[in-house]
């Protein structure tokens, strides 16, 4: 008896020994799996910020080269004496860099500009927009080149602080005289100057655009994740990158 007995307290007590030995790397081996999780959780985790990051900057680039385009379009602008003085009147002004053959037409949609608003006899930095209609009363196949709307009163640069659906037309009860009629002494009480420097692009009496949207994307990689609609209007925004806009556009 006392021999089976001690072959039972060995046998148990090797199962035991074994069972601890086994679990032990059974239980590194739970270990490893769950720190490796938490690595793949944090590599992915990094992934997802550099990939924000990398969409940041590329709107950051893109709203800089709008600001450059702009900043020669300012230059042609100020060439024109006539109109460097009705700049000098204006209380803001959306100026659209680039606006293409596509949308050269009655109608046309689709484009992105700068705001800029008169403070205090200083331009504010720019605040981004796009736009989604736009009517020139263009002749059919003129080539498109840069648009700017004149803001002289200050309803109309209030209506850019909305953020979003501004229209500056005649439906919007604004008065927007074409450029070219302003050249030849007709001014009158126009809230906004419409000019393009392309010949026959505001052919016809009807001027104006609307749905100009406030650009998030572009604004917030701009001046920051904080960056707000009053602000920038306000002048409280800046970005050094933008001095050279500022500058171009007369005082």
């Amino acid at each position: 008896m006392t021999d089976k007995s001690g072959t039972k307290t060995a046998v148990l007590t090797g199962a035991l020994a074994l069972g601890l030995s086994l679990g032990a790397p059974m239980a590194s081996a739970a270990g490893d799996s769950s720190a490796d999780v938490k690595a793949n959780a944090g590599t992915e985790a990094e992934m997802t910020g550099s990939i924000t990051d990398a969409e940041s900057a590329d709107a950051k680039m893109e709203a800089q080269e709008l600001v450059n385009d702009a900043v020669n379009s300012a230059e042609q602008m100020k060439n024109d004496e006539k109109l460097a003085g009705l700049l000098k009147q204006a209380k803001g002004v959306y100026l659209v860099p680039e606006f293409g053959k596509a949308a050269a037409v009655v109608g046309g949609q689709g484009g992105a500009g700068v705001l800029l608003v008169r403070q205090d006899g200083e331009w504010t930095d720019p605040a981004f927009y796009n736009f989604g209609g736009i009517t020139l009363g263009a002749q059919a196949g003129a080539s498109g080149g840069t648009v700017a709307f004149l803001l002289m009163s200050d309803e109309a640069v209030n209506a850019f602080k909305t953020g979003n659906k501004v229209a500056l037309n005649a439906e919007a009860g604004f008065t927007v005289v074409n450029y070219s009629k302003v050249a030849a002494g007709t001014l009158g009480e126009a809230d906004v100057i419409g000019w393009s420097d392309t010949e026959g692009l505001f052919a016809g009496a009807s001027v104006g655009v609307s749905n100009i949207n406030w650009d998030d994307d572009s604004n917030r990689s701009y001046y920051g994740p904080e960056a707000d609609l009053s602000d920038i209007i306000a002048g409280r925004a800046q970005n050094d990158d933008a001095d050279e806009l500022k500058t171009a556009l007369p005082g």
